[in-house]
C-alpha cells in the first residue's frame, strides 16, 4: 500500500511541475490532478478494500481526488504570485 502510495505522490510531483512548465489553465491543472489522485486512490483503495467497503472507497476515492485537485491548484496560485 505505502508503495502505490509513494509512487502517486512522486507522478503528482511531476505533473505539478509538467502543468507549471506547460502554463496550463487552472481548470485544466483541476481537472488531470483530480482525475489522476481519483484514480490512484480508487486503485489503491479497492485492492486494499473488499465488500460493502467498496462504495466508501470509491467516495473517499472521489473526495481524495477533489482535494488534492483543488490543493494543487492554490499551490501552483501562490508558487505564480510568489515568484513574481
Amino acid at each position: 500500500m505505502s508503495l502505490i502510495s509513494a509512487l502517486t505522490e512522486m507522478l503528482g510531483g511531476m505533473l505539478a511541475e509538467y502543468a507549471i512548465q506547460k502554463k496550463w489553465s487552472k481548470v485544466k491543472i483541476f481537472i488531470v490532478t483530480s482525475a489522476f489522485f481519483f484514480a490512484a486512490s480508487l486503485v489503491n483503495l479497492l485492492v486494499f478494500e473488499h465488500g460493502i467497503a467498496v462504495f466508501l472507497a470509491i467516495s473517499g476515492a472521489a473526495i481524495l481526488g477533489v482535494g488534492l485537485g483543488i490543493f494543487f491548484v492554490l499551490a501552483i496560485y501562490v508558487h505564480e504570485k510568489t515568484k513574481k
